[in-house]
């Protein structure tokens, strides 16, 4: 079966410097980003070598090339390839191992589109047989489902999946005959409606004798069955109840679905290169739609499936298949790209303080897969991530920050719970890997750090070297506020008790009306708590907030 194994892209649209997408075997990519970050034109160039239309009659427009300017350098798009196998008109085997699209505008031959073979000579002559063996098929955001399911454009999935079926159907003559026999049959039974028959025969009669003058008198006859175009017969239909729906009938979020298990089924039947590329999944899904789609992606990209997702949902992030995760990001108005081999990974983990004798390659993965959440990944679709120790801190905080001139929400920062100090390195290791900026916040007690370890971890991995600085801080008893990392002395409720003379009362009005679980009373407090900025209490917050700011 043909794959993909990497995608190469330079000068289009918000790309300018050249940025390379890895394809990881049964595993499907998923696109990540903020929006306008370039996720799109990453899909559409791919569409581009490998979608319905033609590479070499693409129409490029100024809004194709950087800046939107054609003087600042051609647009090139380049795919590695692997089992893209077909026979010349000389019954040679040709093995292509990487497909080329350029368009230069101050070129003389302004599009160029040609292939690499295994011998590394250019082959010139890709024909759409040799491209359907490694397709793209597009679920965009308007989800053209049905477009892609009939035969508007010998480009769509059904037109490719029948002419594939009709190949292995009209191998075999006396198949073939019984098909003719069968469809006459049919066409008799359409012959026992009068008005059928009537009009039938006098279109045919009428059509014969206005053409009975010319030399090649054509003639016209409803038929049921041309061995040429016979995929034309079957249609796709979805069912309900057993009862034929039209695809007018399906929600959306039907509608890919639909496509996911029609592209899996032609794959699987045909061993044809299909690469699935949804855009946001997520829309028109419920949250356990989602989570059960995501599964399934995850199933059939284990099977062959070669999928790609752009997503703003971290529902579709699993860690164990880190190696398919494209994190985008815009710098200067260009995207740029960020993905981790396992290896990679693991050699910034160690580099960043990590125990290199509990960590390679067989266990990070399932180590960050096993113990994330939710909440967790979504610090992948955000700016600025703020790292606390639980969930106290991580529902009470965002209201003290909105209240002292930081709304979280608005500025996409995610202030995550980690559940417990311990895991705070481990994290910071794995988002700024991917370059999103960090704060961290935890506590210097040591009711479950009594020998320090978890807090030495932290400040060795925040690039604490000396060990006097990482004792002198060790010894902060009090709510000491750094350019990126927030230590509350004691603990996160002792210290905001200390600065607030209100804090104990509302305490207790908070636990007679919510009850005594610690994270909902400490947010009911901060709900409570009246912004004062000349009160010490918010000065250290507007301390706090400026610096989450600086990051």
């Amino acid at each position: 079966m043909a794959r993909i194994r990497s995608l190469r892209i330079k000068g289009y649209r918000s790309i300018k410097e050249e940025i390379i997408i890895k394809f990881p075997e049964n595993e499907p990519v998923i696109i990540i980003g903020e929006n306008n970050s370039g996720k799109s034109n990453i899909v559409r160039a791919l569409d581009i070598l490998f979608g319905e239309f033609w590479p070499g009659s693409k129409m490029v427009e100024d809004h194709d090339f950087w800046g939107r300017d054609p003087s600042n350098g051609p647009i090139q798009i380049d795919a590695e390839l692997e089992g893209l196998n077909f026979i010349d008109k000389y019954e040679r085997e040709k093995d292509i191992r990487s497909l080329h699209w350029k368009f230069d505008p101050v070129s003389d031959e302004k599009c160029i589109f040609f292939g690499k073979l295994s011998t590394g000579e250019e082959y010139k002559y890709i024909s759409n047989e040799i491209r359907e063996n490694c397709i793209s098929v597009l679920i965009g955001a308007d989800r053209r489902l049905s477009y892609q399911l009939s035969y508007a454009f010998k480009g769509t999935l059904l037109a490719k999946l029948m002419r594939k079926f009709h190949a292995r159907l009209t191998q075999d003559p006396s198949r073939v005959e019984s098909l003719k026999q069968k469809f006459s049959e049919i066409k008799n039974i359409f012959e026992e409606v009068s008005e059928f028959a009537e009009f039938s025969s006098e279109l045919t009669r009428n059509f014969g004798e206005m053409f009975a003058g010319m030399s090649y008198g054509l003639q016209i006859d409803f038929s049921a069955y041309d061995p040429s175009n016979y995929f034309h017969s079957l249609k796709v239909f979805p069912k309900e109840d057993r009862v034929t729906r039209t695809f007018e009938e399906l929600g959306t979020g039907q509608e890919q679905l639909l496509a996911l298990v029609f592209a899996h089924a032609y794959a699987k039947a045909f061993f044809g290169g299909i690469v699935l590329v949804i855009e946001e999944p997520e829309a028109h899904l419920h949250p356990l739609a989602q989570k059960w789609l995501s599964r399934k992606i995850m199933e059939m990209s284990n099977d062959g499936l070669q999928v790609v997702l752009t997503s703003h949902s971290p529902l579709f992030i699993d860690l164990i298949n880190l190696e398919g995760l494209v994190l985008t990001k815009k710098e200067n108005r260009a995207t740029r790209v960020i993905q981790a081999t396992t290896q990679e990974l693991v050699d910034y983990c160690v580099q960043k303080g990590a125990n290199p004798a509990r960590t390679d390659a067989s266990n990070i993965l399932p180590f960050y897969s096993s113990s994330s959440t939710d909440e967790i990944l979504s610090g992948f679709f955000a700016k600025k991530v703020v790292l606390v120790e639980g969930q106290s801190e991580a529902l009470s905080l965002p209201v003290y920050f909105k209240k002292a001139g930081l709304d979280v929400l608005k500025e996409g920062i995610a202030v995550i719970s980690v559940m417990g100090k311990g895991n705070i390195p481990k994290w910071y290791r794995l988002f700024s890997y991917f370059k999103i900026p960090i704060f961290v916040i935890f506590d210097n007690d040591n009711k479950d750090d009594s020998d320090a370890r978890k807090r030495r971890d932290i400040l060795s991995t925040l690039g604490y070297r000396e060990d006097i600085k990482i004792d002198r801080v060790l010894n902060i008893s009090d709510w000491k506020i750094g350019r990126k990392i927030c230590i509350f002395g004691r603990d996160y409720e002792t210290t905001l008790q200390q600065y607030s003379p209100i804090y104990e009362e509302l305490k207790r009005d908070a636990i007679n009306r919510v009850g005594d679980s610690k994270p909902i009373v400490a947010r009911h407090i901060a709900e409570r708590m009246a912004f004062d900025g000349t009160d010490v209490f918010w000065k250290k917050f507007n301390e706090l907030v400026e610096n989450i700011r600086r990051i």
